[in-house]
């Protein structure tokens, strides 16, 4: 009866998952309003660019918009940078365009609502990227905000 009872118990325990995030090896994911967000597989969708003093990371879907975040005038670095402003006045921002070139559909962060990109590895060997963002951003002509949470990426980047 013992063994019985210590075979159950063993294979409950293995059986047991762990909430993990199984995530390949390059990855952007958020949440928009509290949808899961991923860029399509496209060759441009997921892309990163690092200019010395500027980062621009955009993750799109071809057909549903996309999450552009930059960061200019500032040594890129880990750490953590927050969105403050709109991206005319040199600063780091976030965006979500709802459908990718109809203005009206442009959310920005700015002086009231902001959020954060936190670089945790910045492997300049490799040129990977690692780290975590939201935000809330506004669209003026809809006199709405989005809320974009949980965001994690690993991407190569570009020079």
């Amino acid at each position: 009866m013992k063994i019985l009872l210590i075979f159950i118990l063993s294979f409950i325990l293995l059986n047991t998952n762990c909430k993990k995030d199984h995530l390949p090896t390059f990855y952007f994911q958020c949440k928009v309003d509290g949808v899961l967000y991923e860029p399509d597989n496209c060759a441009n969708c997921r892309t990163t660019e690092l200019f010395g003093d500027s980062l621009l990371l955009l993750g799109m879907n071809v057909s549903t918009g996309g999450i552009g975040i930059a960061i200019r005038k500032q040594a890129i670095s880990t750490g953590s940078y927050t969105f403050k402003k709109l991206l005319l006045d040199n600063n780091s921002t976030g965006s979500f365009d709802n459908t990718i070139g109809n203005p009206s559909d442009i959310f920005r962060t700015d002086s009231i609502r902001t959020g954060a990109i936190n670089i945790t590895e910045l492997d300049k060997t490799n040129k990977i990227i690692v780290g975590t963002f939201n935000f809330d951003a506004f669209n003026i002509p809809q006199n709405k905000t989005v809320r974009v949470t949980e965001g994690k990426f690993r991407l190569n980047y570009k020079i």
